[in-house]
C-alpha cells in the first residue's frame, strides 16, 4: 500500500521577530491536540530554536546530519516531545555556513520533508526573501506567513509575498522551457500587478498564462497577525490581504490575529509552549481555529494546480520582445 503524503504547512514572514516560530509551535500542539500525528521541521537554518522552545537541551541529530549526510533519512533527526502526538526535527543552530545550502541539499531536503511519517508537518522556515527560504516556504500545501502591524514587519511580509510569487512563476515559465521569455517581459517594474503578467504571458504563449492562473490560484497563502496592541491594529493585516489581491493577484485572508501577551511571551521562557497549558484564553481558542482550519484544508484542490503541464513536443516559445534582461534576484 502506498503511504499517503503528509499535509504540509510551512509558516514564514519576510521579517525576524514577528513570533513565528512560536506561532508554529503552538499550532503544531493545536493539531497534535486534535489528535494528529505531527512533526515540526525547524527549517530555520542557522538560527533554529524549535528545540529550544519545547524545552530540549541536547537535540543530538538535527536537520543539519541530513544536509552533511551524518544521517540517510530525516524521520533518523526526529524527537519526541512533552505533546502526545507531536515530535521535532531540530534545525541547524550557531553552525557557521548553515543557512548556505546549495541546491542539491536544499532538494534532498523538500523529498524529506515530503517523505515524513506523519499526518501533518510544519515547516518552521527563516525569514528573509532568499530562493532557500522561499523553496521551504513553499513546498507546503498551505502556506502562513506571520506579520505583526509594525510598518517594517508589513513591508516585508508583502516583499516576502511578492518574493514567492516571482520565484513559482518562474520556475513554471521554466517548465515551459520560456524563462528568458519570463526575464525579458515580467516585473520590470514594482508598481507591475501579476494580472498584467498573466495578460502579456496569454498573448504570446496561453499555455503558460494557464498554468500561472492555476499556480495562483492555489497558492494557498493565509496570513496571520501577531504581537496586536490595539484593535484597529489588526486592519493593517487586512489591508495586506487586499494588496496581494490587487497585486498579486493572490486570495490571501487574515487566518487570525494574536493581541501582545504576556502568557505567551512567558511561555518562551518557560520552555513549554503556551497551548500545552492554556485552556479558554482568546490566543488559545484562535490557535485551535487556525489548526483545524489547517487540518480541514482542500489540499486535493491546492496541489491539483501546482502541476504545470509543459507544452508538448514541437510546441514553440516566442522570443522576447526585446533582449532578455536578468530579473532582479530575490535574495537576502
Amino acid at each position: 500500500m502506498t503511504k499517503q503524503a503528509p499535509r504540509i504547512v510551512s509558516v514564514g514572514g519576510g521579517k525576524g521577530g514577528v513570533g513565528k516560530s512560536v506561532i508554529a509551535a503552538n499550532i503544531g500542539v493545536a493539531m497534535a491536540q486534535e489528535g494528529a500525528r505531527v512533526v515540526i521541521v525547524d527549517a530555520d537554518l542557522g538560527a533554529a530554536n524549535q528545540h529550544t522552545l519545547f524545552g530540549i537541551d541536547r537535540p543530538g541529530v538535527t536537520l543539519q546530519g541530513l544536509l552533511n549526510h551524518e544521517i540517510d533519512h530525516l524521520e533518523q533527526a526526529r524527537m519526541p516531545t512533552m505533546v502526545k502526538g507531536l515530535s521535532v526535527i531540530p534545525g541547524s543552530g550557531a553552525v557557521v555556513g548553515a543557512a548556505n545550502v546549495n541546491h542539491g541539499q536544499k532538494q534532498r531536503l523538500m523529498n524529506e520533508i515530503r517523505r515524513l511519517d506523519a499526518d501533518v508537518v510544519v515547516i518552521d522556515v527563516g525569514a528573509g526573501v532568499s530562493y532557500n527560504v522561499l523553496d521551504l516556504f513553499e513546498v507546503a500545501d498551505v502556506r502562513l506567513v506571520v506579520s505583526t502591524p509594525q510598518l517594517t514587519a508589513v513591508q516585508n511580509a508583502y516583499s516576502f509575498l511578492k518574493g514567492a510569487v516571482h520565484r513559482t512563476l518562474r520556475e513554471t515559465a521554466k517548465t515551459f522551457g520560456a524563462v528568458e521569455l519570463f526575464d525579458a517581459e515580467i516585473g520590470k517594474h514594482d508598481t507591475d500587478r501579476v494580472s498584467q503578467w498573466v495578460g502579456q504571458t496569454q498573448k504570446m504563449l496561453p499555455a503558460l498564462a494557464a498554468a500561472f492562473a492555476a499556480q495562483l490560484d492555489c497558492f494557498g497563502v493565509r496570513l496571520i497577525g501577531n504581537q496586536i496592541f490595539a484593535p484597529g491594529e489588526a486592519r493593517v493585516l487586512k489591508a495586506v490581504g487586499r494588496m496581494a489581491e490587487d497585486f498579486l493577484q493572490l486570495r490571501a485572508p487574515v487566518l487570525g490575529t494574536f493581541k501582545a501577551s504576556r502568557a505567551i511571551h512567558d511561555s518562551v521562557s518557560r520552555r513549554r509552549p503556551f497551548l500545552v497549558d492554556a485552556v479558554n484564553e482568546d490566543a488559545a481558542i484562535t490557535f485551535r481555529q487556525i489548526g483545524m482550519s489547517v487540518l480541514t484544508e482542500d489540499i486535493a484542490f491546492l496541489r491539483s494546480g501546482r502541476k504545470p503541464v509543459a507544452p508538448g513536443p514541437g510546441a514553440s516559445v516566442p522570443p522576447p520582445a526585446i533582449a532578455p534582461v536578468q530579473l532582479q534576484q530575490v535574495a537576502a
